[in-house]
């Protein structure tokens, strides 16, 4: 089997583990042998040289002492030298400043990023769990393009500096815009900047991973005043078409899969339609503008929705679906 290499984040976190089993051990009376204390179910497979490091960073970082002339045969045991000494009592300060941390984080709820950074800084305010199992992960693809960007984009949001972008289209040939950039934003596992692009009066959303390069530019920077949360209240997604009305959306679920959207909604205007529900299916209706999005999130459910309204928008996925049909014919 494959095996790929652990983020910086992962390591991090592998290391606390690791030091916190170490201080368990080194405060048991009798000691351990270096063999025993890497053969330890709690300990991740590392080196003898690794562990003999970390064995000194304890000392040289936290002020651990280790008993001196402690052998097993002609093996050296490894032990505090006061047993009821503890590095975790060393790293109060430390716990304390994630804990600042996790109160910051509430500025950026809504980042796609949030929860994941609130989790392991939870995880390291109460320490990792006693038996190392990871009990928690995320969908998250390192590997997606366009990731090198953020930073850049993320710093001239907020230092407020327009940057020059070049950039390739899907379609046709590479463009070079001066863009003033104003949020960044996850969908699908992509990322996009909304940015305006001058020359034009409206917001552009780009994807990163069709960005080439960007530079800083030493210009006047051209300040918005769009709500972002406002901005996306209307839509799924990130395409907010400007001339697209805000419409009822009514759509017929089996009772199969309607648990499931109801835990997990379409879109915070989704409600129920309590008179036209029967024991085989439940009637929702969301307040949205149809855009790409939208109908490729309906189109991933299958037969378990069935667009009713409006008119247009049915006919267009009948439209989609005969030609789907006509495509699967033998």
């Amino acid at each position: 089997m494959a095996r790929y290499k652990k983020s910086p984040m992962h390591e991090g976190q592998d290391k606390i583990a690791r030091f916190k089993r170490l201080d368990q051990l080194l405060r048991s009376s009798e000691g351990h042998t270096l063999n025993e204390i890497l053969n330890d179910d709690r300990i991740d497979n590392i080196s003898k040289r690794l562990l003999q490091d970390n064995l000194n960073e304890l000392k040289e970082k936290y002020g651990a002492k280790y008993k001196e002339g402690l052998c097993r045969g002609r093996e050296k045991l490894w032990r505090y030298e006061d047993t009821n000494f503890s590095i975790m009592e060393q790293t109060s300060i430390d716990m304390e400043v994630i804990g600042k941390s996790i109160e910051k984080l509430n500025f950026f709820k809504g980042d796609p990023r949030y929860d994941m950074l609130r989790f392991y800084l939870i995880e390291l305010e109460n320490g990792i769990s006693e038996d190392g199992i990871n009990f928690m992960s995320f969908d998250n693809n390192s590997e997606v393009a366009g990731l090198e960007y953020i930073e850049n984009i993320m710093n001239a949001i907020i230092h407020k500096y327009p940057l020059k972008m070049w950039y390739q289209p899907f379609k046709g040939k590479e463009l070079e815009r001066n863009i003033h950039p104003y949020h960044l934003r996850q969908y699908n596992r992509r990322w996009y900047v909304f940015a305006l692009c001058e020359g034009q009066n409206e917001i552009h959303n780009y994807p990163l991973d069709r960005i080439v390069r960007l530079e800083h530019l030493s210009k006047p920077y051209i300040e918005s005043n769009i709500d972002f949360d406002e901005y996306f209240d209307d839509i799924v997604g990130v395409s907010n078409y400007k001339n697209a009305p805000l419409e009822k959306v009514v759509l017929k679920v089996g009772n199969s899969s309607i648990d499931y959207i109801r835990t997990k909604p379409l879109h915070w205007s989704q409600t129920e339609l309590k008179e036209y529900c029967t024991e085989d299916y439940t009637v929702i209706q969301l307040k949205v503008k149809v855009n790409t999005e939208l109908k490729m999130l309906l189109f991933s459910y299958s037969d378990a929705i069935e667009v009713l309204e409006p008119a247009w928008l049915r006919d267009s996925f009948a439209k989609q679906i005969k030609n789907m049909s006509d495509m699967y014919k033998v």
